[in-house]
């Protein structure tokens, strides 16, 4: 099978198209043919070696990364009962040592959701991991409840525009969504009522508070977080650096003590809410907002565009050219 492969840290050029064995399909697994593959944060970060922690647990050489994909199961394993061939499939399969950007995979059955019969393989490779995120930072963590308000900082990426669909389903008709200025109109057109350009406006100075914070970046110290919260209100982060996501380790427990503000850094589980996030896609609550399909052989060219982090949604790469 054909397979983008890792020659070591850098970027686009650090990737090669090779032709590799088809991976065997275990007992409890699955084998799919990947029509989709969805990019993410961590493909990035093992492609670049940034932050360079990760050099510490990572081989690059010889690695296929994508973990979010979507295809059609070609292959059960003797054990596996939920599934069946020709079934249409999707997961993120980080547990399983990625392998996304191949045109098969196999992986354990339990890492697997059906796709709903009115949902794209583009569109279904681009929800496994921010729809996860964006269920358990704004429903299992914060709450979210009727009424509320929300500011998501970082809100014109992919995870974005699913927590302002979330949102709006649960009754939230006041979500501010802040971004660079290139972002602002892509923003509102996903759903936030209003928005704020972070190089111009520091949502933590600007005296207004909200129900919820959902933070894609933690761009900004701890201390000045719970200004932004209401009384009893929830933070709650779903990425940042290491080095941020280590001083919210270390101070946020002791600031929500102080404050009676929640301050949470979201551990995310895979695949725990893909089931919910299927049924919402199905019933077209959910749509990830797409920002450009690469094919197979331009992987690097994705990568290197989610680098840059000039995307709008979420980027996807179509192994299949139906996908």
């Amino acid at each position: 099978m054909r397979a983008v492969v890792q020659k070591g840290y850098g970027g686009a050029e650090s990737l090669e198209i090779r032709e590799v064995a088809r991976p065997a399909v275990g007992p409890e697994q699955v084998g799919v043919r990947v029509h989709a593959t969805g990019v993410n944060d961590s493909d990035w970060s093992l492609l670049s070696g940034k932050p360079y922690f990760v050099r510490l647990f990572s081989k690059p050489r010889g690695r296929i990364l994508g973990h979010d994909v979507a295809g059609e199961v070609v292959e059960v394993g003797a054990d596996v009962t939920e599934f069946r061939v020709g079934d249409r499939v999707f997961g993120d399969i980080s547990e399983a040592g990625y392998g996304g950007f191949a045109e098969y995979v196999s992986v354990a059955h339990a890492a697997l959701t059906s796709i709903p019969d009115s949902v794209s393989y583009v569109d279904a490779a681009a929800l496994p991991h921010a729809g996860n995120l964006a269920m358990q930072a704004l429903v299992t963590v914060a709450a979210i409840e009727p009424g509320q308000s929300l500011l998501v900082n970082g809100a014109g990426g992919g995870v974005g525009p699913l927590i302002a669909q979330l949102a709006a389903h649960y009754g939230v008709h006041d979500a501010v969504g802040v971004d660079d200025a290139t972002k602002q109109s892509f923003m509102r057109e996903v759903g936030f009522a209003r928005t704020l350009d972070y190089r111009q406006v520091d949502f933590t100075r600007t005296g207004e508070q909200f129900d919820v914070i959902v933070d894609t970046r933690l761009t900004r110290s701890p201390f000045r977080l719970p200004r932004s919260l209401r009384p009893g209100g929830t933070y709650v982060t779903v990425g940042a650096t290491t080095a941020r996501l280590l001083g919210l380790a270390l101070w946020g427990r002791l600031i929500s003590r102080a404050t009676g503000k929640r301050i949470r850094m979201l551990w995310l589980k895979p695949n725990e809410s893909t089931e919910a996030v299927a049924a919402l896609a199905g019933s077209s609550v959910l749509k990830p907002r797409i920002d450009q399909v690469f094919p197979l052989a331009e992987t690097g060219a994705a990568l290197a565009r989610f680098g840059a982090a000039t995307h709008r949604g979420k980027i996807v790469v179509a192994v299949v050219d139906s996908a």
